[in-house]
């Protein structure tokens, strides 16, 4: 269950990890060996302490289960003193667990046992556990996640989970840092189901650039007739410059809400999955030198409400865009990006376009042809209450289309200034007014109330008690995250 636009189970871990539990023991631990020994007999309300230290090559099955009430908390005693090095890994096979406060580094995992899309250096096959609190930097030459959910021997798939306040550094192997797993097959016609996980208040960076793919910061489910219904929320992502897609979301029905992306050369991805939301989140750069992304939009039904783009610099090999929604063929792989709505987003200062309604679009028509699939352009598209401004840049039209406005669909209550549209005549609802944005303390230009467009369509997604259409008409909310605001609290 989810209230109030959190996982209930979620906000009882949130507390447990940080109390010992009344009804439990508590046991400490000093050595590799009373660590494996001591966590074989953990039960339900246990806390386990770890010494300060270093232990290396440790291989740590949790099996323990807890409760609702009453989880098993294992953690360092003192947060990030606790170093889990060499040849280790964790896996949590127990339910109700909170894994709290370690640091994985100087690691030396055999490359030949680990591989792309296999379990992580933590893997969590049961459900309801949670992993904060912890730092993984540039641990080993492995190419694996640093966290997945992963299937267990019977095939079934961890529910609710969460990863929140951690940080993740320098991965120069191939796999994103987090995989959220619910299928084993990757072309399996039958439907994986929901998962209804949350990563929020994470650090991630990582500057290295990788060759191909399977190397960005999040992945999410396999195939976009899966369902997720995950919540990735309030996490800084600064110089994430592994791969193009920094977030590839490959299923359905997933939430991405007030993260903030800082010089990070990729974007954020609907990859796979239809009927995903994306709201408050910000797109910046400080490093004009290097091109940046923001969002890459495949499938339909999506809302993208109330996002802020400021991209002094964009990805001249995707053509130059903060947004961009994708030509092709409806229901594939690389599907066309058809019935969204774009709406109450801020455009500001981009260094080129705003929108790109065409990017790849020889790449998208030669794959057509090859699987003999229908080719087509974005259409029944929403794009409603944005502001698109310029007052630095001067080099570029907002928006980039072969189409006619009418047949990209509607457009209503938008405003711009500083650059044309692109468009040979505007339509009633892209409006030129002169504008002069005031800047909060944070850089940020402020948007206009009058300006926002109320999204009357309500929108839900089953088991998410969020109020999409409320946050998408209120406009953009807060700031950009900083660094200590995410993180281990160490």
């Amino acid at each position: 269950m989810i209230r109030n636009g959190l996982i209930h189970l979620v906000l009882i871990l949130a507390f447990a990890s940080f109390q010992v539990n009344a009804k439990g023991k508590v046991k400490m631990v000093s050595s590799k060996k009373e660590i494996i020994d001591i966590t074989a007999s953990l039960s339900s309300g246990d806390t386990l302490f770890v010494e300060e230290g270093t232990y290396k090559d440790l291989n740590w099955v949790i099996r323990a289960q807890g409760t609702f009430r009453t989880p098993v908390v294992i953690k360092a005693k003192k947060g990030g003193k606790v170093k889990i090095t060499g040849n280790s890994h964790v896996e949590l096979r127990g339910s109700y667990i909170v894994f709290d406060g370690f640091l994985f580094c100087n690691g030396a995992r055999d490359p030949k046992q680990w591989r792309s899309h296999g379990p992580g250096l933590i893997a969590i096959y049961g459900s309801f556990n949670r992993i904060t609190n912890c730092k993984v930097d540039n641990f080993d030459q492995a190419n694996s996640a640093y966290i997945t959910t992963s299937l267990n021997e019977k095939g079934e798939v961890p529910l609710y989970c969460r990863i929140d306040h951690c940080s993740f550094t320098n991965k120069k192997t191939l796999d994103q840092v987090i995989n959220l797993n619910n299928r084993i097959h990757q072309r399996s016609k039958e439907s994986a189901p929901a998962m209804y996980h949350r990563i929020d208040h994470c650090y991630f960076n990582n500057p290295f650039k990788k060759s191909g793919n399977a190397g960005g910061g999040i992945r999410i489910g396999y195939y976009r007739n899966d369902v997720g219904r995950c919540v990735v929320d309030s996490n800084l992502f600064v110089s994430h410059n592994s791969e193009p897609e920094i977030i590839t979301s490959k299923c359905r029905e997933n939430f991405f809400y007030a993260n903030t992306f800082v010089d990070c050369r990729g974007t954020l991805n609907f990859r796979h999955g239809d009927r995903q939301v994306m709201i408050n989140n910000f797109f910046l750069t400080k490093n004009e030198k290097q091109g940046c992304g923001g969002a890459f939009i495949w499938g339909s039904e999506h809302l993208i409400a109330c996002n802020y783009f400021q991209l002094g610099s964009l990805i001249k090999e995707r053509g130059n865009a903060a947004l961009y929604i994708n030509p092709g063929a409806e229901d594939v792989e690389h599907a066309l990006g058809f019935n969204l709505s774009i709406v109450n987003n801020m455009f500001v200062n981009n260094n080129g376009l705003a929108i790109h309604f065409e990017p790849l679009r020889a790449r998208r028509e030669a794959g057509c042809v090859k699987r003999n699939y229908t080719f087509a352009l974005p259409y029944d598209l929403r794009i409603k209450g944005n502001i698109f401004y310029q007052d630095k840049f001067l080099n570029s039209p907002f928006f980039y289309t072969s189409q006619t406005p009418n047949q990209l669909g509607v457009f209503s209550e938008n405003f711009f200034y500083g650059a044309s549209t692109g468009f040979g005549t505007n339509p009633p609802g892209m409006t030129q007014r002169k504008m002069r944005l005031k800047k909060n303390k944070h850089g940020i230009y402020q948007r206009p109330k009058k300006f926002s467009y109320v999204l009357s369509k309500p929108m839900t997604i089953e088991g998410l008690d969020w109020d999409f259409s409320k946050l998408a008409s209120e406009g953009i909310k807060g700031s950009p995250l900083n660094e200590s605001e995410v993180g281990p609290k160490w």
